[in-house]
């Protein structure tokens, strides 16, 4: 499965235009799997990734602080689409600048919208410190 995500990340990262964002794929230390995430040169844009093992059916995609652990935080719980398919379209929100994070006094709440369906995912306890509300990214490419 890390082959394919790599294959899927090459193909995200030469769809930008140059000087966009850069790929960074590397190796865990002792083997624990392999990190593979796209960085934006623009601070508004959010970065995202995923960690996987080869021999793991666990995949980690995050964006920011928050992490969706696949399969058990999949939108396609029944097969409708494969995991491949799924974190392509994650990615492409992100890219997009579809995603936010709410910060309050006690939690964190990450947000990707893809479509009509939003992930979601909350940190608790945060004890965040000011400036609370909502931060919305910028998408990579305006137009």
């Amino acid at each position: 499965m890390i082959k394919r995500l790599t294959e899927l990340f090459g193909r995200l990262a030469a769809e930008l235009p140059p000087g966009t964002a850069s790929l960074n794929v590397y190796d865990v230390p002792g083997g624990q799997g392999t990190i593979l995430e796209l960085r934006p040169a623009n601070p508004a844009c959010a970065g995202f990734g995923i960690h996987g093992e080869e021999m793991s059916d666990i995949i980690d995609f995050y964006f920011g602080r928050a992490t969706f652990e696949f399969p058990y935080e999949r939108r396609y719980q029944n097969g409708e689409k494969d995991i491949i398919t799924e974190i392509e379209e994650m990615s492409r929100a992100v890219i997009a600048g579809n995603c936010e994070v709410k910060r309050r006094p006690f939690w964190a709440t990450s947000c990707i919208h893809v479509g009509e369906y939003t992930y979601r995912v909350s940190d608790i306890p945060v004890f965040s410190i000011p400036p609370f509300g909502t931060l919305r990214y910028a998408p990579y490419v305006t137009k």
